[in-house]
């Protein structure tokens, strides 16, 4: 959810995020030392499926997602 992870972005838990390419859609992966929850780094997800990634259907998408939280870059990784 957007507004948690603009909260531990304020607080320094999150220092960045990735965007993965997965089948022809794409996922946020947050980056940073709080950004690990039992052994997997946390991912952007929605309201109504809080324990699945949210998934966007263009790199745009995902990276106004990004912006909203306050990141203002990421890494983008397709493979």
């Amino acid at each position: 959810m957007s507004s948690i992870a603009k909260l531990r972005l304020e607080a320094g838990i999150i220092e960045g995020a990735e965007i993965l390419a997965i089948e022809e859609t794409y996922r946020v992966q947050f980056t940073g030392k709080g950004a690990i929850w039992n052994e997997e780094n946390l991912v952007l997800s929605s309201a109504r499926q809080p324990y699945e990634a949210r998934v966007f259907k263009s790199i745009d998408g995902a990276m106004s997602a990004i912006e909203r939280i306050g990141l203002k870059t990421a890494v983008i990784d397709i493979t």
